[in-house]
């Protein structure tokens, strides 16, 4: 006789009302905790036990994928990605001052920067190597992307830290708003997993279908200087339809015909 066993991790589909579904199969772990709330009824010598009653069972999920998916986020923030150019900040970086001019005359020196700073309002902020902000007009002019040094003494080669500024960003970028006053709406959730034998033959697929779970919005995003995988976690907690007392079922699904 085999044994059966799961020995490897969901994976998992959210099917919004519409029609929509988000999906994953890069999981680095998904459980499923089903919690029985009980009430013991005690009297008499003893205070013995005279029955046990059941009140609630509660069915909480937590997804933690390896993949990096902003429509996860999306979700427990009860919102949408949307589309469009939108402003944007730069990060401190070093530039080192070129010949602007090259090959050609002049003696223009200067850098040019990885985005082109907004016309108006843009917060460019250039500071020295001690310290001291550089302003516009008597330190540097500004057209497009390119900064010339005016300052005295600069020769090539000399760095200077440009703090930030802000950018447009072109259409294609994505945009998801954290807002207040919403949050995340239930949705199908679909997880699947093998169940396989001791000689590691696949014997069933295992489907868990809930068909209301919602996620309780809240996640955390953490970073670290050591390289590694930013992982994003997902927790649910499955809620009874207004129609049914099913809150769930689990399909177990032949892979051969023996």
């Amino acid at each position: 006789m085999s044994r059966s066993l799961v020995v490897d991790v969901f994976d998992a589909i959210l099917v919004e009302s519409d029609g929509s579904v988000i999906g994953t199969t890069t999981l680095q772990s998904g459980n499923i905790d089903v919690a029985v709330s009980e009430v013991e009824v005690r009297g008499g010598k003893s205070n013995a036990l005279l029955a046990n009653l059941h009140v609630q069972r509660d069915i909480n999920i937590e997804l933690v994928d390896v993949e990096w998916k902003p429509e996860w986020i999306a979700k427990q923030l009860g919102t949408s990605i949307t589309l469009g150019a939108t402003e944007a900040y730069s990060m401190p970086k070093w530039y080192s001052v070129i010949d602007l001019d090259g090959d050609g005359s002049g003696t223009a020196l200067g850098f040019r920067l990885d985005n082109t700073p907004l016309v108006s309002n843009s917060g460019l902020k250039i500071f020295g190597t001690d310290g001291v902000e550089i302003v516009l007009s008597t330190g540097y002019t500004i057209a497009t992307d390119t900064v010339t040094i005016l300052k005295a003494g600069v020769e090539v080669g000399d760095v200077f830290e440009v703090r930030t500024y802000k950018y447009a960003t072109p259409a294609s970028t994505q945009t998801l708003n954290f807002e207040s006053d919403k949050f995340a709406t239930g949705a199908k959730l679909v997880l699947s997993t093998l169940e396989t034998d001791e000689n590691e033959e696949h014997l069933f697929e295992l489907q868990y279908i809930f068909e209301n779970a919602i996620p309780n919005g809240s996640f955390a995003i953490q970073t670290s200087s050591e390289k590694k995988e930013s992982t994003q976690s997902l927790k649910l907690k499955i809620v009874k339809p207004s129609n049914s007392t099913i809150v769930g079922k689990l399909l177990r699904i032949p892979l051969s015909a023996s």
